[in-house]
């Protein structure tokens, strides 16, 4: 018996004393969850309200220690916390986290990762990586979007993780959105609604847990929830069409859990100031307005827009009270793995003084119950080592380079027929030398571009040097990634001016800042399957069929 059968085997039988016999002749899912909702004590249902993380790459004895005291309903993995390197270690990672949580007296994990695709992939090492949201918005199938979900899924319960904060569901009516941008399928409410909902059901079939967020909208802010608190002013009329819309419909097609935004919005009730995550009024227009009955996931509790405010200890306190059930420790700056346990003791206090009626935190937990039981993580948390071999399948990554071909789009061509990059007259690629790494995926092997990096952080005496360097070519391609970011890079495509090419890999939110450039192409990504197709177009133009999902001004 190899090496992850000889850890199942310990695990199963502390989950057979613990959770009993779990057969349809003997016991409905729903009594399986009351009962051990009832074996739970005060200490065990405060543990399976939180989610929390660690930093490294394998279970240490502190860790193990801290699971064995809180009993969490789960862990959040990071690659910036060094949890995440190949796919071998992840799946033994994840093993060790069960096999940590069940010895313990616990319950098996919910394991959870932000795997968007796109811009937000934790996982990128042996693993598919998909364009991400915004390029499947362009290519607007949601049969692409169902399928990329699959195929994620499966790759991820492989390795033993079985929840995913995916997909977002905000609608992106600020175009310069500083944190969800190309995170969202668009601007229009019924393409955000079609592509987000054609994602629940495959990820449940693959045994994942898929949270849509972030409710009730965070599509229309200009400040990052992780650096303060994002507001948005808009009337209820306008929320309710527009950015509530694309949830409803997802409670509708079934979808299992929805996390939360920090985010205030005050149109939803009477002008309240309180950021979503903790209003009670965001919770009442899911379960009772949308009829949501799945679980509740809050947003990062450490994320600026609460910490500013509050302590961690007592926003885990506010959460609950307003109706979150699961409650998420990130890894936010400034934030220490530990922290679990005193938000962990913070709630248990609570619920002794009556701050939290034990009514309130039982409904949490049979919530969390209902959907580890319901996922099979109680009976089967462990990873899938021995279909390993289905990772970064061929049809798997033709179906990530076919969404980046469908999602390429030309935004406007006044130079005639498309400026090709060709060997014997070929184009300079002006790109950023802080981005130099991803040229190999947009050069292949083409001797039809001729790359000149130069700095993000260039000065405008740099300005004549370049200008001179490029005089003379009728045609310049010109990275394009987030302009708004950059003010001299930008500057320095406008002075092109008609002769510039500009190559949106990420928000095409960038392109409107230079609107007499002679051309423009969006990937809406800089993966490097998104690059590799950019390059086979500037090569060999063809008529793309991608669409701008999102409304730009001056465009």
């Amino acid at each position: 018996m190899g090496r992850f059968g000889r850890a199942v085997m310990p695990v199963l039988l502390l989950l057979t004393v613990f959770c009993g016999p779990c057969s349809a002749e003997t016991v409905t899912s729903a009594d399986r969850v009351e009962r051990i909702l009832r074996s739970l004590s005060l200490e065990a249902k405060a543990g399976q309200v939180l989610m929390g993380f660690f930093r490294g790459d394998s279970v240490t004895p502190p860790l193990r220690s801290m699971i064995g005291r809180v009993r969490p309903a789960g862990m959040i993995l990071y690659s910036s916390t060094g949890n995440i390197g190949s796919p071998e270690q992840v799946a033994d990672l994840t093993r060790s986290l069960q096999e940590a949580a069940v010895s313990a007296g616990g319950l098996p994990l919910f394991l959870a990762v932000d795997q968007e695709g796109g811009r937000v992939n934790r996982l990128t090492r042996g693993v598919t990586v998909f364009p991400g949201n915004m390029p499947l918005g362009a290519a607007g199938d949601p049969e692409l979007a169902s399928k990329a979900a699959r195929v994620t899924a499966r790759e991820l319960r492989i390795l033993g993780i079985n929840a995913n904060f995916a997909p977002v569901a905000d609608v992106l009516t600020n175009p310069f959105n500083p944190v969800i941008g190309t995170r969202s399928f668009g601007s229009d409410p019924a393409l955000v609604d079609r592509m987000a909902t054609a994602m629940i059901a495959p990820a449940a079939e693959e045994g994942v847990l898929c949270v849509a967020k972030h409710f009730p909208g965070h599509g229309n802010t200009s400040v990052d929830s992780h650096f303060g608190l994002p507001v948005d002013d808009s009337p209820l009329e306008t929320l309710e069409k527009v950015h509530l819309a694309p949830f409803a419909a997802l409670v509708k097609a079934g979808v299992p859990a929805i996390m939360t935004a920090h985010v205030a919005m005050p149109g939803i009730d009477r002008g309240n100031p309180l950021p979503a995550t903790l209003l009670p009024k965001s919770y009442e227009i899911l379960r009772e307005e949308m009829g949501f009955s799945g679980l509740t996931v809050t947003d990062s509790l450490g994320m600026k827009a609460l910490d500013r405010y509050w302590s961690i200890e007592e926003t885990a306190v506010l959460a609950l009270q307003a109706g979150a059930d699961l409650l998420v420790l990130g890894a936010d700056p400034g934030h220490e793995p530990e922290e679990l346990e005193k938000i962990h003791r913070a709630l248990v206090i609570a619920v002794q003084t009556d701050r939290i009626s034990r009514s309130r935190l039982d409904e949490a937990v049979r919530r969390v119950l209902r959907a580890k039981e319901t996922l099979k993580v109680l009976d089967d948390p462990m990873p899938k080592t021995e279909r390993m071999g289905e990772l970064t399948s061929p049809e798997s990554l033709a179906l990530a380079e076919t969404i980046a071909r469908r999602a390429l789009t030309v935004v406007w061509n006044r130079l005639g027929p498309f400026p090709a990059a060709e060997a014997d007259k070929p184009k300079i690629l002006l790109w950023p030398l802080e981005k130099a790494g991803q040229v190999s995926s947009l050069l292949a092997d083409s001797a039809g571009m001729k790359p000149l990096f130069v700095s993000l952080s260039l000065r405008p005496e740099d300005f004549e040097g370049i200008l001179e360097g490029i005089e003379g070519e009728e045609a310049v391609y010109v990275w394009a990634g987030d302009l708004g970011k950059s003010p001299a890079w930008k500057e320095l495509a406008q002075r092109i001016g008609g002769r510039t090419v500009l190559l949106a890999v990420g928000s095409p939110a960038s392109l409107s800042l230079c609107p007499g450039a002679g051309a423009a192409v969006a990937t809406y990504s800089e993966t490097p399957v998104s690059l590799k197709v950019l390059g086979d177009f500037l090569r060999a133009p063809w008529s793309p069929t991608g669409k701008l999902p999102v409304a730009l001004p001056e465009l």
